[in-house]
């Protein structure tokens, strides 16, 4: 065992970062102790690395010199929460192209030797040093294109996960909207654009086919707004490239 590592103690009283204050209570020792039923050699140490709302996170270094992941859930949603997660990064790794951690062991129960739900996964490299510099960039933009005398600038109302699959649709009539969870007030700009669903998407290889409809369909929505929503158009067509860039990189995280 590190020096630095919290699990000399058998057991742990972690409390959450949350207003919530939740207090989460693990055996700091079955969680070292656990890895060889998993990788079958010693796990050499362990180590606290971060946590979040809902998670403590721990890093596991193993004989062999590799790193794992052990993710502790917060007792909150309790079972539910860990198996979806585990299900989705199980399904990204399977259909997409995307980089998620490849996940060894999961347990949804509290009724286990660590006494909490947890996951065990790879241990993807966490390039703080890399990111900053461009988060920097981008804060220096802030102040150009949201300038803090400018009171121009309209902000509205937006699903954020505003696709085909939130959209309830009985014969040719829209029924309802769902999943507004992601909802939160964003620069008019970002909204005039075309709906996701008819743009192509860069993680999935598009055919042909497939691009000449997208491009038949931006053709029928541009049309629809043009009549609709004049002041759609015009704000589509006149945003700054640079702004547009802009909006792409921050609310996407991509850089």
């Amino acid at each position: 065992m590190s020096n630095n590592s919290p699990s000399r103690q058998s057991q742990g009283s972690i409390e959450s970062g949350s207003e919530n204050s939740i207090e989460l209570n693990i055996n700091l020792d079955a969680l070292q102790k656990s890895a060889p039923n998993v990788f079958y050699v010693q796990c050499i140490s362990i180590q606290e690395f971060s946590e979040g709302g809902f998670h403590k996170i721990f890093i596991l270094k193993i004989e062999d010199g590799k790193k794992y992941v052990r993710r502790v859930a917060y007792p909150v949603y309790s079972q539910w929460k860990t198996e979806s997660e585990v299900a989705v990064m199980k399904y990204i790794r399977l259909n997409t192209n995307i980089s998620v951690p490849k996940v060894y062991y999961w347990n949804s129960s509290v009724n286990n030797t660590v006494e909490a739900e947890y996951i065990l996964m790879d241990h993807l490299p966490e390039q703080q040093k890399y990111w900053i510099p461009k988060y920097e960039e981008l804060y220096k933009l802030v102040s150009k294109y949201f300038p803090q005398d400018n009171d121009k600038t309209t902000f509205v109302l937006m699903h954020g996960d505003f696709h085909s699959s939130n959209i309830l649709v009985n014969d040719d009539k829209i029924t309802g909207v769902i999943d507004w969870e992601c909802s939160g007030a964003f620069p008019i700009e970002f909204l005039c654009t075309y709906p996701v669903w008819i743009t192509n998407n860069p993680i999935i290889e598009q055919t042909n086919e497939k691009c000449e409809e997208n491009l038949r369909l931006q053709k029928f929505f541009r049309a629809e707004m043009s009549r609709r929503n004049p002041e759609f158009i015009h704000i589509f067509d006149n945003i700054d490239e640079g702004k547009k860039e802009f909006y792409s990189v921050v609310f996407s995280q991509e850089i």
